[in-house]
Formats: C-alpha cells, sequence, structure tokens
C-alpha cells in the first residue's frame, strides 16, 4: 500500500478500492494493513468508522429508480464530480445498477459529510457500531441507567462510566499504544505501561497517560471538557493539535497533577488549569495533622501544600513573624484558606492552579 491516507476523508475512503475490500470481509490479504492503519491513526477513527459504514449502506442498497433516463444522468453527474478520484465507485454489470448505488451514494455521503463537519469529530451518542465487522474491531458500551457502569479492559484498566456516556474500544489493543473514545463522563483508572501510552479522545481534546486515575466530563451538548487528575500525571491536547504530532505535542499541552484540572472551551478552543473543586488529601490524616498552635504561618501553608499537593505563592513580607492559632478536622481545602485568610486579613485566589495568597484590600 503507497497510498498516502492521511489526508482522506469519508467519500475518500468509499472510493478506495483496498478499503472497499477490506469492509465486505472478503479480501483477508488488506485486513492487516488496514486493521494496523487504523492503529497508527486513531485521529482517522471517525471518519473510518463512517466511511466503513457507507460503504456497508451502499452494499445493503436495493432499492433503484423508477426512472433510467435520470439514473444514467445521476451517474454521469457522479463520475464528473469524483474525477480523478476512481473512475467507477462500484464495479457491476450494469450502467443501471450504478446509478442506483449512485443515488444511495449521493445521499448517505452527504448526510454522513454533514454530521462529520457539522459535530465534534468524536464517536457520539447518535452513531453505534452498528455493522458486524465494527463490532469485530471495536467493543461499544453505551450506559443507559441511572448507576454507574464499570469496565474492565483488556489491559487490567478499569473505567467507570457515567449515566448516558459511552466508550468504544478495540477488542485488543494495539502494540505501541492503548486508544479508547469516549462520548459523555467516566473515571479512569489505567494500568501503567510507559511502552503504551493510553489515548482517550474525547470530543475535540485528547488526553495522553502512562497508568494514573482521572475523570473526563466529554458530553456533547456541554460547552466545555473537563479532565480532572486524582492520581499521577496527566497531559491533555487540543485534538487539531495532537493529530499533527502525535509524538511530540508537550508544548501544546496541558499538563496535570493531583486535584488539578483543565478545562477546554470548545468555542475558543483553549485551556483553563485550576484546581478541582474539591481537592482531596493525597497523604494519609495524622492525628493533630491540622492543629496549629502558635505555628509558623509559612509552616502552615507548607503542612497545606503537602497534604494537598498544591503550591502556594506568597510574598515573604505577608508572612514574616507571623502565627496562627487554630484547628481544623474535616474542613475543605477552600474552607481552610478561607478561614486563615480572615483570620490573618489576607485573600487568597486559585490562578494556574496555584493558591495565591494577597493582603486584603
Amino acid at each position: 500500500m503507497d497510498k498516502d491516507y492521511s489526508r482522506f476523508e469519508i467519500e475518500d475512503f468509499a472510493f478506495d478500492e483496498s478499503f472497499r475490500r477490506w469492509v465486505s470481509g472478503k479480501d483477508s490479504s488488506v485486513r492487516a494493513f488496514w486493521e494496523s492503519y487504523l492503529e497508527s491513526n486513531p485521529h482517522q477513527t471517525d471518519v473510518i468508522l463512517a466511511a466503513r459504514q457507507l460503504v456497508l449502506d451502499l452494499q445493503n442498497e436495493s432499492s433503484l429508480t423508477d426512472d433510467p433516463e435520470l439514473a444514467e444522468s445521476i451517474w454521469d453527474n457522479v463520475q464528473e464530480r469524483t474525477q480523478p478520484k476512481q473512475k467507477v465507485f462500484w464495479l457491476q454489470t450494469s450502467r443501471w445498477y450504478m446509478a442506483a448505488a449512485a443515488v444511495s451514494m449521493l445521499i448517505v455521503i452527504s448526510a454522513s459529510v454533514w454530521w462529520l463537519r457539522h459535530s465534534p469529530k468524536q464517536v457520539s451518542l447518535n452513531s453505534p457500531l452498528s455493522s458486524q465487522q465494527d463490532s469485530t474491531l471495536y467493543t461499544e458500551r453505551v450506559n443507559t441507567q441511572q448507576k454507574t457502569m464499570t469496565l474492565y479492559l483488556e489491559d487490567g484498566s478499569l473505567v467507570t462510566l457515567e449515566k448516558n456516556s459511552r466508550l468504544i474500544y478495540p477488542k485488543k489493543f494495539g502494540p505501541s499504544s492503548r486508544i479508547v473514545h469516549l462520548s459523555g463522563k467516566a473515571f479512569f483508572d489505567i494500568t501503567r505501561n510507559p511502552d503504551r501510552p493510553f489515548l482517550i479522545y474525547a470530543n475535540e481534546t485528547v488526553t495522553k497517560v502512562l497508568g494514573t486515575s482521572f475523570t473526563i466530563s466529554a458530553y456533547q451538548h456541554d460547552s466545555e471538557v473537563i479532565v480532572a487528575v486524582k492520581s499521577g500525571k496527566v497531559s491533555v491536547f487540543p485534538k487539531k493539535d495532537f493529530d499533527k504530532s502525535p509524538q511530540n505535542s508537550v508544548a501544546a499541552g496541558v499538563v496535570l497533577t493531583p486535584n488539578q484540572q483543565a478545562v477546554f472551551s470548545r468555542k475558543q478552543e483553549q485551556f483553563n488549569k485550576t484546581l478541582v473543586e474539591q481537592p482531596i488529601l493525597l497523604t494519609s490524616k495524622e492525628s493533630n495533622m491540622f492543629d496549629f498552635d502558635n505555628k509558623p504561618l509559612a509552616e502552615v501553608f507548607g503542612v497545606l501544600e503537602k497534604a494537598y499537593g498544591v503550591e502556594i505563592v506568597y510574598d515573604a513580607d505577608l508572612v514574616v513573624n507571623r502565627s496562627l492559632k487554630v484547628s481544623f478536622d474535616d474542613e475543605s481545602l477552600q474552607e481552610k484558606l478561607m478561614i486563615i485568610c480572615n483570620t490573618m486579613d489576607l485573600s487568597y485566589q486559585i490562578v494556574d492552579a496555584k493558591v495565591l495568597i494577597e493582603k486584603k484590600k
């Protein structure tokens, strides 16, 4: 195979002879190539699946137009539009049957291309894996229940799927990466494997991890995609940037550590890095851990930094020779900060996932 398929759209794949032979399932000689291509080009998964469905729809099309002259005219028009991509789309003994296929092709291509270009480039809840060949390559799980759905992937990773969410993943992960597609919200607990990064395509974002736990919220109707990290390190990229250079996209992405989250605006195509709404303790809670008896203020902030894995930034002049007497129990990080700041006549704000301490104005 010496063609460059990297820029193919739905109709390009549908017109490709090798691609059609693979979809038909009758030519095993092309199967290995296309399965390998899918694994190496995850950013084209949605286009390839749509093209597969297009070819299958045309194969199963049985209705013919009642006007032979109209069918002939349509077929000539299709040939003219698609030159020089392919001179012939469907090899049949009858020019009449080709015209009928052309009618279907125009309708299905138009619908497929509109869907692809006017919705997020992500497999949606409205596009199930309906063909037999697709289901042999991928597993599709949709949670329509009120409670969460627990999924165990073949690499040992665990996914907790929320209501009205869908996960599509290969029956067997490839040798160089582990790729899934999410529509909705899910918690991921990924088995560590430095040699096979785990990639989650969700709307216009790609999340890349080696082994960690985090939550992604990417419902199609939401204006934002949110990636919140519980443990480990996560890199999140705009899909359009990641697809250009999957191996060298660090500069274009956002790196997250525990208790941090990235909020991606789908309209502005930008990330905002901040703390999760409710940061959790990252260390085991020891007795009297948050009992501060005239503890220097700098040390108080140091305890909070270690406990929650968050950087607290302040001017040294604000804490010099200042101590705090206070005892905390189950208050959240925000509540602790509020009490400290009110007591010490300070204020705080969260900027780029850091806590910035300032003198109250």
